[in-house]
């Protein structure tokens, strides 16, 4: 799978981002099929609100937005996916309160987006139980099962 990520040069520390990327590339690369292509963005806390004000009708930023797309493959033979929006601030704040790096929580939250891109929901306690205990099965192979813990508290 094609992993692009994209940022504003504003937001946090591009270091960081940097050394996230590689990261998030692998967690990734496991559960979509190899022609697909999914775009992850890294954005402001106005941009998210204004993106979950348009396209959810909910007021305030969100942490993740998830985007699925529809159509053919490109002229490479990728198949699009969708896009994931990452706040970047919140995600910096989620981490800190969950007491976990903003690596494994990034690494939560583009799971998240895959899952969703790829067609689960968690519109009712099942079906949020599901998609939480896909998330833990597939963060455990990345992440610490400490951290796996803290990221669902």
């Amino acid at each position: 799978m094609k992993l692009t990520i994209a940022a504003s040069a504003r937001l946090g520390s591009p270091g960081a981002r940097a050394r996230l990327s590689p990261f998030l590339r692998s967690v990734a690369s496991r559960m979509a099929p190899r022609s697909a292509c999914v775009a992850v963005n890294w954005i402001g806390e106005r941009t998210m609100a204004r993106l979950n004000g348009e396209y959810k009708k909910r007021r305030g930023a969100a942490e993740i937005l998830t985007f699925p797309c529809s159509g053919g493959p490109d002229p490479e033979g990728e198949a699009p996916l969708g896009e994931i929006y990452l706040c970047w601030t919140r995600l910096v704040r989620g981490a800190r309160l969950r007491g976990v790096s903003p690596r494994s929580y990034a690494a939560r939250l583009v799971v998240h987006g895959l899952l969703h891109l790829r067609g689960h929901r968690h519109d009712d306690s099942r079906s949020a139980g599901r998609m939480e205990a896909a998330e833990a099965r597939i963060l455990k192979r990345h992440c610490s099962g400490r951290e796996v813990k803290r990221l669902f508290a």
